[in-house]
């Protein structure tokens, strides 16, 4: 192929939209480049979860399902938006014959108000200081999503303000949390809520660390990291762009 029309070729590919689903099976689609830091995070936590389930004996397995413990995988995304990642995510673990238990989090709505910490630490320019970001979503078009892929019994949808939301999920182990929420407060609020909750080996993914348009989310990691013994694993993809670097930690 020459230079021309591969130079045409690469130009004709889609160009990343979270608005548009994605899927981890193969072939991979255009789109998948972009979301390979979260797919990589989660198989990571698929990983250590069957591992550890693996490594259990037949009387601690019976034992757990006498006493009511499933032994599921439970994941939680905190910023669900089109809903997307949450399709992608439980489609791995039905593929990988595991039980799970979603916890799907969000306003349904768009951003919430900006706090004094996020106008501080947001760009002049930033769009959000003016308009609602993320509002082209709703309840009904996501859970609607969330049916047509047949996971309705895997996923639990909590609608509102983390602050309100957080309080009413199940006090069990985590195995995978999705930080997706851009702002600094929602950021330690899901982080005090779900860190000490991790299973060993459990993963939590922070989408916006790497962030420009919203630096918030690295401040609120950073700060709530620093006295903490996990280290911050970074996956980019392509180019250094705006929001190109993903990064998680691995629960010790």
């Amino acid at each position: 192929m020459d230079i021309v029309n591969h130079t045409a070729k690469l130009a004709a590919k889609p160009k990343f939209n979270s608005r548009l689903p994605f899927s981890a099976n193969l072939p991979y689609d255009g789109l998948f480049a972009e979301r390979l830091p979260l797919i990589h995070a989660f198989s990571l936590a698929l990983h250590h979860a069957i591992s550890a389930r693996k490594s259990l004996s037949l009387y601690r397995k019976a034992r757990a399902c006498l006493v009511g413990n499933d032994l599921a995988f439970h994941a939680a995304e905190c910023g669900v938006y089109m809903g997307n990642s949450l399709v992608a995510c439980a489609q791995m673990v039905r593929a990988c014959g595991l039980k799970g238990r979603f916890h799907a989090l969000d306003t349904f709505s768009g951003l919430p108000d900006l706090s004094e910490i996020d106008l501080r630490l947001a760009p002049e320019n930033a769009p959000y200081r003016g308009q609602k970001l993320f509002a082209d979503t709703s309840f009904e078009a996501v859970k609607s999503r969330v049916i047509d892929a047949g996971l309705s019994d895997s996923v639990v949808f909590h609608k509102g303000l983390f602050a309100d939301t957080l309080q009413h999920l199940p006090n069990v182990k985590y195995h995978f949390v999705n930080i997706d929420c851009d702002l600094f407060e929602p950021h330690i609020e899901c982080l005090d809520f779900f860190y000490p909750r991790m299973a060993r080996g459990g993963v939590i993914f922070f989408d916006d660390y790497g962030s420009r348009e919203f630096p918030m989310a690295r401040a609120a990691v950073d700060q709530f990291m620093r006295d903490k013994p996990e280290l911050l694993f970074h996956l980019r993809t392509g180019d250094d762009g705006s929001n190109r670097t993903k990064t998680y930690i691995v629960k010790y």
